[in-house]
């Protein structure tokens, strides 16, 4: 067995990390909005988009967590690379992290390198994330839907 390089290590942890933070704020959003969702004297329509735009927007906020981080293993610490075009920006991280979270993976971008790990455990974190909002949101419609018609 081999030790495995200073950069593997810093991707492994940088990765175990972001999932840490990401897994516990989607934790926290929804249980926020489930909350405000019991709480609030608004309308029915309101209290359901509110719900919708919340659980975008923590999406939106994890995308680009994963995204700033590739961002910051690569253009700071080179750890790896990303390929596919001929220079990468912040909002090129954030798109590869956006088609990787969704599993979409269009292939224009790919990574190279120790970078790769982060960027497996994205397309996982991502569809459990997901799959976790999908659940969440069936079960609030569930308890408010007709309630408030």
């Amino acid at each position: 067995m081999t030790i495995p390089y200073p950069e593997h290590v810093a991707v492994v942890v940088t990765t175990f990390v972001t999932v840490v933070i990401a897994v516990l704020l989607h934790y926290e959003a929804l249980w926020l909005i489930s909350r405000q969702i019991e709480k609030s004297r608004r309308p029915h329509r309101q209290r359901i988009l509110a719900m919708a735009f919340g659980v975008l927007m923590t999406h939106i906020v994890e995308i680009w967590l994963f995204g700033i981080t590739g961002w910051w293993l690569t253009e700071q610490l080179s750890i790896g690379a990303l390929h596919g075009y001929d220079s990468f920006n912040v909002l090129d991280y954030i798109f590869f992290s956006a088609v990787t979270y969704t599993t979409v993976g269009y292939g224009d971008i790919y990574a190279i390198g120790p970078v790769r790990f982060l960027y497996g455990t994205l397309a996982l974190t991502g569809f459990v994330l997901i799959t976790w909002s999908a659940s969440f949101t069936f079960i609030e419609m569930q308890k408010h839907w007709r309630v408030g018609r």
